[in-house]
């Protein structure tokens, strides 16, 4: 009998999903609008209005014994793989009435119906506050029915594990296992949480556990091949190591945060190498580079963070190159060497891209949620030449031994939905890649947040002064704020300011994300004061109670335009939520770093005396100019996604002439 540990892969990943190209890539964009048109939110809410019906007239009147009868049917059906509109309605009827018993909580029609664009392999766009956690419950309870796997993406650990206990009752009155799978579990309990019907867990861990998995299986990936290998063997099979049973479903929350912005980013199974000459190289490459004068020896692309030896750089390092251990001393080693040094002195700034930990470890800072990512590492010798630059004990380099981007796997699915606040600027991208359509879902209750007029300043000293100034204010009145910036280094600046001026108050930042879940809790009383960077746009809640609702709700401040205005949005979303009241305000100066990475010198400077002249038309000049910043920053990360599809591309074309080959 195979156990089901050697079962692994009896939902076996499918070939990366074919992207258009050429001339195909006009009628792919005429398909992918087709699949995201008016109508098919009219039909989703008009099934979500029949599920309600059906819940009220033929769920809710049975007794508990013939509704858990009617449970039993439903999960046999789905097992056997019926499909119709029919059932689906009938099961999503059925597990409303579930998460009224285990819960308190009865789905409204958006809910439902984002449900069902799920089930649908849809993006559903529903706001922050519209009860995205239930919704995807709803939809993982179906596809855990069917007995394939089915995974639920979630932005960290923390949402993982919170999520999966928060349905756990709702799950196992169902009828089917919820698990969560964390970065500090071992392979035993990773291995016992990946059989339950339905695993929340990171994008992280799942592509660890399957590249893990995938060395383990080595030539043999497919059912039949291990099947074949586990008969043949005589029931010893490598299998019984291995973590997961396969991949088919995936539901992905916040999807466009790990589909579009971590796309590009490939993760890695390494092993280290320990005893050879890599640290002692970092240290030279370090002082040569500090010994270079910028615009004589190199040139810095500050839009692009590249660094460009000159010919006389070139020539400084040529004649030092005798400081280097003999392996490392050719041209291109020497050369590379000094110019990552230059690279992370440069471009990489403790506490915006990475945090030092109390255990004097280099940790990653996710640019777009501002979380740590525990275990990343930069590859091709940058986190040692990191670690050089902060002395600190350096690591030792490590060796790649499978590797894969976020951007292939997730096209592996044989099923892929998604759910987030913000996606609509993203839909073309969406279904060009992934072949998800965006529905963009009705909030249950009308939105009355207010937006404020922008406030704009000539520099970043004058912004940030208003930016106090402005909480100061709203402190006296009682209403709490949550004040966003971008990175750590500015939320700690902007957190000493206030300090000086005794105003209370808690930062929530890649440093601190250990007290996330207190700072939330008590983020939205009367008075409180939060500054955070975007860790606090996707995953918290932060309540409100009655007091200050009637003082006008929760108020947001974004210190700068973030690289997306999906990220903006995602922000302003805490505020207003659920028909609450609430509001925010954006502020600009010519000094925020988007302006300076992707606006061009002299529009700054123009946009830098106008504002400082206060002309009329400033504000809308620069609104302007953050928006074309930040088309140009999304263009940009766009090219990025490109290339990595086009190795994506060559490497499966090249692996499978391979395989084909060795045949």
């Amino acid at each position: 009998m195979i156990t089901p540990t050697q079962r692994f892969y009896t939902a076996a990943p499918r070939p990366p999903r074919k992207v258009a190209k050429g001339i195909d890539r006009g009628a792919d964009w005429v398909s992918g609008a087709f699949r995201r048109r008016s109508s098919t939110l009219r039909r989703l809410l008009r099934e979500a209005e029949a599920s309600l019906q059906w819940l009220e007239q033929k769920i809710a009147p049975l007794s508990e014994d013939a509704f858990q009868e009617k449970l039993d049917d439903l999960h046999r059906r789905f097992r056997r793989g019926e499909t119709s509109s029919l059932l689906t309605r009938e099961a999503f009827a059925a597990v409303s009435r579930v998460a009224q018993e285990s819960m308190g909580l009865t789905p409204y029609r958006e809910q439902i119906a984002g449900a069902m664009a799920i089930h649908e392999s849809l993006f559903a766009e529903m706001a922050t506050g519209e009860g995205k956690t239930l919704t995807i419950g709803l939809a993982a309870t179906l596809s855990g029915w069917t007995g394939n796997p089915c995974h639920v993406i979630t932005a960290n650990d923390y949402l993982a594990q919170r999520d999966a206990e928060t349905l756990s009752e709702y799950f196992a009155q169902c009828g089917i296992r919820a698990g969560f799978v964390t970065g500090s579990m071992k392979p035993p309990e990773r291995i016992s949480q990946h059989q339950s019907a339905v695993v929340y867990t990171t994008s992280q861990e799942i592509l660890a556990d399957f590249l893990r998995d995938k060395l383990k299986l080595g030539s043999e990936q497919t059912p039949q091949g291990r099947l074949i290998q586990h008969l043949s063997s005589g029931g010893k099979s490598s299998g019984e190591a291995l973590v997961m049973r396969g991949i088919h479903t995936v539901i992905i929350d916040e999807a466009d945060n790990i589909l579009i912005d971590e796309a590009v980013t490939p993760l890695i199974i390494s092993q280290t190498m320990p005893g050879n000459s890599f640290a002692q190289c970092c240290s030279i490459a370090r002082d040569l580079g500090a010994a270079l004068e910028t615009g004589i020896d190199y040139t810095i692309d500050y839009k692009h963070s590249e660094i460009t030896l000159t010919h006389q750089g070139i020539a400084a390092i040529g004649r030092h190159s005798h400081r280097f251990p003999a392996i490392w001393r050719s041209y291109d080693r020497r050369n590379e060497l000094v110019r990552q040094s230059l690279v992370a002195e440069h471009f990489f700034i403790k506490d915006k891209h990475y945090v030092i930990t109390d255990e004097s470890k280099v940790e990653i800072v996710d640019e777009f949620t501002g979380r740590i990512l525990p275990g990343r590492t930069w590859k091709q010798g940058l986190h040692q030449t990191i670690e050089t630059k902060e002395n600190i004990p350096v690591t030792d380099p490590t060796e790649t031994l499978a590797s894969m981007s976020f951007q292939r796997f997730f096209r592996m699915f044989h099923s892929i939905a998604g759910v987030s606040g913000t996606a609509s600027e993203s839909s073309a991208e969406l279904w060009r890649m992934y072949r998800l359509a965006v529905v963009c879902i009705p909030t249950h209750r009308p939105v009355l947040r207010k937006i404020e007029k922008v406030k704009v300043y000539p520099n970043e000293a004058a912004k940030y002064e208003a930016v106090v100034g402005e909480i100061d204010a709203m402190h006296q009145t009682g209403r709490p704020v949550l004040v966003g910036t971008r990175t750590v280094e500015a939320s700690e600046a902007l957190s000493r300011q206030l300090t000086e001026l005794q105003l209370p108050h808690t930062v929530l930042n890649a440093v601190r994300h250990k007290e996330e879940a207190a700072i939330v809790s008590e983020a939205g009383k009367r008075g409180s004061i939060c500054i955070a960077t975007n860790m606090a746009g996707r995953g918290t809640d932060i309540k409100l109670s009655e007091e200050v609702l009637s003082l006008g709700g929760l108020h947001v401040i974004v210190v700068e335009h973030n690289l997306s205005p999906r990220i903006d949005r995602q922000l302003i979303g805490r505020s207003a939520r659920q028909g609450e009241p609430g509001s925010a305000r954006y502020y600009i100066a010519p000094d925020d770093e988007l302006l300076i990475r992707f606006l061009r010198p002299r529009e700054r400077k123009q946009l830098q005396q106008r504002i400082a002249s206060k002309l009329p038309g400033s504000t809308g000049l620069a609104l302007n100019a953050c928006r074309k910043a930040q088309k140009t920053a999304e263009k940009m990360g766009e090219k990025q996604r490109e290339a990595v599809l086009k190795m994506d591309t060559w490497m499966e074309e090249h692996l499978a002439f391979t395989r084909a080959s060795a045949r």
